[in-house]
C-alpha cells in the first residue's frame, strides 16, 4: 500500500508523482520512454583510398619539386645566355637609309658592337628610330644568335619652308621633317601657306603629282614658290625671275589643262618671255605681260 505524505491511504490502482510543492496526480498519463539515439559513426575509408591520396599527394610534390627546378634551370640558363660571349652582336645590317648614314642610326639606338642579341628590346629599338626626324617606319629583326637587321623607310622631303624665321624640310604634305643643314643647298620649291590656307595642305600631294605627270610647266625651269593664298587659289613661281601662274583649286585639274593650253599657244606666238602672270579661273583665263600695267583676257 502507497502511503502518502499526511498519512492517509492512497487509492489503489492510482499512480501519484512527488514534486517539490506536495502530490500532484499523474492521471492516467503514461510516460513514454524514446530509446535513446546512438552517435553516428564516422565512415571509414578502405584502405584502396587511403593509398590512392597518399600517391597523388606524393605525386604533386614530385611534380612541384620537378617544377621548381626547371624554373631554376631556365633562369640560371638565361642569365648565363645574356652574359656569354655566344649571342654578343657581331653583325648589324641595315637597308633603306638614302639620306642617313648608318653611323647616325647606331648613334640613335645605341647599338654597340658585343651588345647581347638575346637581351636586346626590339620594341625599343624601334621606338627610337620611329622617333628620328627622317625615319617613317622602321623594322627591327633579330637573326640569332649574332645578328641583327634594321630596314628603314625615310621621309622623302618635297618642299622648303619657314618655320620661325628658320628653313626647314617639309613633306608632301607640308608637314616639317628637319631643319635644313647648315650651308646644305636643295633644290627643293619653298612653300608659303597664308592665314586661313591650312587647309588647303591636302590637295598638296595630288597638286605635285598632277604637276609632275601633265608637263605643263616643262620648259618653264623649276619652280622654286609654291603658295597657298586665302582666295583658295595656288599659286607657281618658276624660278625667281619667271612668271606666276595663280590656279584656282575649284575644279583644279580642270585649270591646269587651260593652263597648259595657253601656255603652248603663248609659246608659239613668242609671247611668253614677256608674260609676267597667267590667273586661271573656271573658264575664264587672264594674262598679264610685263611691260604693260593693263589686264588682257585671254
Amino acid at each position: 500500500m502507497a502511503i502518502t505524505r499526511d498519512g492517509r491511504p492512497a487509492r489503489k490502482g492510482r499512480r501519484i508523482s512527488l514534486t517539490r510543492n506536495g502530490v500532484r496526480p499523474a492521471g492516467n498519463s503514461r510516460r513514454v520512454m524514446r530509446p535513446e539515439r546512438n552517435a553516428r559513426a564516422l565512415p571509414r575509408l578502405p584502405r584502396q583510398g587511403i593509398k590512392a591520396a597518399l600517391s597523388l599527394l606524393g605525386f604533386c610534390s614530385l611534380l612541384l619539386v620537378l617544377l621548381a627546378g626547371v624554373s631554376l634551370a631556365l633562369v640560371y640558363g638565361y642569365r648565363s645566355a645574356t652574359v656569354g660571349e655566344y649571342f654578343a652582336l657581331k653583325t648589324l645590317e641595315i637597308y633603306g637609309n638614302l639620306r642617313l648614314n648608318s653611323r647616325e642610326i647606331l648613334k640613335t639606338v645605341d647599338l654597340m658592337e658585343g651588345a647581347n642579341t638575346l637581351a636586346l628590346s626590339i620594341d625599343a629599338v624601334e621606338d627610337a628610330l620611329a622617333g628620328h626626324p627622317w625615319i617613317e617606319e622602321a623594322s627591327v629583326k633579330r637573326v640569332l644568335p649574332d645578328r641583327i637587321v634594321i630596314n628603314v623607310k625615310e621621309k622623302v622631303p618635297t618642299f622648303r619652308i619657314l618655320h620661325e624665321g628658320l628653313p626647314y624640310y617639309a613633306d608632301k604634305r607640308g608637314k616639317l621633317i628637319a631643319p635644313v643643314e647648315s650651308g646644305g643647298f636643295s633644290p627643293l620649291p619653298m612653300l608659303e601657306v597664308e592665314p586661313g590656307a591650312g587647309r588647303m595642305t591636302a590637295l598638296l600631294p595630288e597638286l605635285v603629282r598632277a604637276l609632275n605627270e601633265s608637263g605643263v610647266l616643262r620648259g618653264m625651269g623649276d619652280i622654286s614658290l609654291l603658295r597657298l593664298t586665302a582666295a583658295r587659289s595656288v599659286e607657281l613661281v618658276a624660278e625667281e625671275a619667271g612668271p606666276v601662274f595663280s590656279i584656282d583649286t575649284e575644279d583644279w585639274l580642270s585649270n591646269l589643262r587651260r593652263l597648259g593650253r595657253v601656255l603652248a599657244d603663248l609659246s608659239r606666238r613668242g609671247e611668253l618671255a614677256g608674260t609676267g602672270r597667267i590667273r586661271v579661273q573656271g573658264v575664264d583665263v587672264w594674262v598679264e605681260r610685263r611691260a604693260e600695267t593693263g589686264v588682257a583676257a585671254g
